[in-house]
């Protein structure tokens, strides 16, 4: 089958790297330091993201390699297949200690998501997708297929926003929409894992600080789950980007498929306000 050996690969290196993870996670504290763009990195982070590398790179010597927390190997432009990964997308929620924050790693071909693996370590809870077939939610108990939900209405949507970062104009918005009571405040990737289980309906982000790490791995689940993440524009995500076209400028709108142009259409004002340092 394709990329077999790719997602059992990707899974056992994201497994290991949640290990390590979890063993910082429960120690007394944890420490780390502030990067130049002001976001936190802990050692859990580093030490996660080395396991994540010679994982990846023993196993596939010529794919190309973007992480978070290594030098960008700029080799990788001139490569196909090219492997995204986050060591602990969510270190922020690692370091508050608020269970929201995961292991992401992608497997980008030709620009595109191919293989993704998202795993959470609190939980024990891994999910995993490759390109046409489906995404799964696998626990110790089960393997469950997933499935967006089926609201269409903007009204009645049940909207993920950042616990961390969602910005005052995205709270002005949802209440003028009526759907301040129906906002999910999660750290991290858990938004889109709860949306490709239909547990949401859509998330929204208006800020451009999405990078390709924080992406590449949530986006394969949700649409293989039948969900639909593009830019604010409704543009699709690309992967394997120059150095500095690795973010999300127009900010990120995902949801379960049905509400998507309706959605993006009520957001694309709010975007736009946002990047102009007005709000709409």
């Amino acid at each position: 089958m394709p990329y077999e050996r790719e997602l059992a690969v990707a899974q056992e290196a994201a497994r290991r790297a949640g290990s390590i993870i979890l063993d910082h996670y429960v120690a007394p504290a944890s420490t780390f330091e502030t990067k130049p763009d002001g976001s936190p990195v802990s050692r859990a982070d580093l030490e996660a993201n080395a396991v994540l590398v010679a994982h990846l790179r023993a196993a596939f010597p010529e794919d190309g390699l973007l992480s978070e927390e290594s030098p960008d190997d700029q080799e990788r432009l001139g490569k196909a297949r090219v492997w995204i990964i986050d060591p602990l997308d969510g270190t922020r929620g690692f370091l508050a200690r608020t269970d929201d924050f995961g292991v992401h790693v992608a497997l980008a071909v030709d620009g595109e998501p191919a293989v993704s693996v998202v795993y959470q370590p609190v939980g024990d809870v891994l999910y995993r997708a490759a390109a046409g077939r489906g995404a799964f939610r696998v626990t110790r108990a089960n393997v469950l297929r997933l499935r967006t939900s089926t609201r269409g209405e903007v009204a009645d949507l049940r909207i993920g926003v950042s616990r961390h970062n969602a910005p005052a104009a995205l709270t002005s918005w949802l209440e003028r929409q009526g759907l301040a009571d129906r906002a999910v405040p999660l750290g991290a990737s858990v938004k889109y894992t709860a949306l490709a289980e239909g547990v949401l309906d859509a998330v929204v982000t208006i800020t451009g600080s999405e990078k390709e790490w924080d992406t590449c791995a949530p986006q394969l689940i949700v649409t293989e789950a039948g969900g639909v993440v593009t830019d604010g524009d409704g543009a699709p995500l690309r992967y394997n980007q120059p150095p500095g076209s690795i973010d999300r400028p127009r900010g990120i709108v995902a949801s379960n498929g049905r509400c998507h142009e309706a959605l993006a259409r009520a957001v694309r004002p709010l975007i736009d306000g946002h990047a102009e340092g007005t709000q709409p």
